[in-house]
């Protein structure tokens, strides 16, 4: 008999990890989302896979109805270790080290892989029709929403006027037209690890055709506390990503995160992260108020 365990992970699916009957283990993540963006994350892992991130395989992608509802099934292979960020609650091991060393490796490979056009990616692998500078500008176009979620947590006016203006001042800084695999919530509960190697690479649901300091801007902006966005830095293949006006481009993206997560929360009437947020966004306006 099969045995079936709900996983305490994932936020946009049911996640269950089963036992076979002969003993092989998957794991099922169920959406009853009509956006489920289980075809394009497949073709993600492939590609990501294809370029030596070591991701799980897709076996099978299903609809399926009961009790007059519509969902979706992904069953795929159950990677081998413990999530880091698992690990990370513990005493930090010399084999751990020597797998937080190789994050920026595995990123850098995932970020060799192009795609055609920005944006989340469809079924056909391809971003949707937009660019960089639209990505960036997000914001700005929701500019009335932004003041509503401004008042409900209580931020100046101001801040937000100049957020906007920075972002909307730099467009210089986005003729990126290169995109890249971008995992989207790269994050450590979403990498394995076995003994001293990373393992596994998982839940790409959010992958989009991007410029890769999205990645890096959702690191630092989450988990730069427990690993320092610096030492992917150090093991990221493309050292020439780091040059030039990327450090201007960073903070950008990081006040783009930090405006946009503060509207979705307060669409959601969620507290929660808002603090990071509200910090993310000050690291920001500071480090352009000194650069003048």
């Amino acid at each position: 008999m099969a045995h079936i365990s709900r996983v305490a992970l994932g936020q946009d699916n049911e996640v269950y990890e089963v036992a076979t009957t002969n003993h092989h283990h998957v794991i099922v993540r169920i959406s009853r989302k009509p956006n489920h963006r289980f075809e394009a994350e497949r073709w993600a892992l492939d590609a990501a896979r294809r370029a030596g991130v070591p991701t799980p395989q897709v076996l099978l992608i299903e609809q399926a109805t009961y009790d007059e509802t519509t969902v979706m099934f992904c069953i795929e292979e159950k990677v081998p270790g413990t999530p880091l960020d698992v690990l990370l609650k513990a005493a930090r091991t010399p084999n751990v080290d020597k797998a937080i060393h190789q994050i920026g490796e595995i990123l850098g490979r995932m970020h060799s892989v192009s795609i055609e056009g920005f944006g989340y990616l469809q079924p056909d692998a391809k971003g949707q029709q937009t660019s960089f500078t639209d990505i960036m500008l997000m914001a700005n176009e929701r500019e009335t929403e932004l003041s509503t979620a401004a008042a409900h947590w209580h931020i100046p006016a101001q801040k937000i006027t100049t957020s906007l203006e920075l972002l909307d001042t730099h467009r210089e800084l986005y003729t990126f037209s290169t995109p890249v695999l971008v995992h989207g919530d790269f994050g450590p509960q979403h990498i394995f690890v076995e003994d001293d190697h990373i393992s596994g690479l998982i839940d790409m649901q959010d992958c989009s055709g991007n410029h890769p300091v999205i990645d890096f801007v959702n690191w630092d902006a989450y988990y730069r506390e427990r690993v320092p966005t610096s030492t992917l830095m150090t093991s990221y293949g493309n050292q020439e990503i780091f040059t030039d006006n990327y450090e201007a481009l960073f903070y950008l993206a990081l006040l783009r995160e930090a405006l946009i997560m503060l509207m979705v929360n307060a669409a959601h009437q969620n507290p929660h992260g808002i603090q990071g947020f509200l910090a993310a966004m000050e690291r920001a306006l500071k480090y352009f108020a000194t650069a003048r």
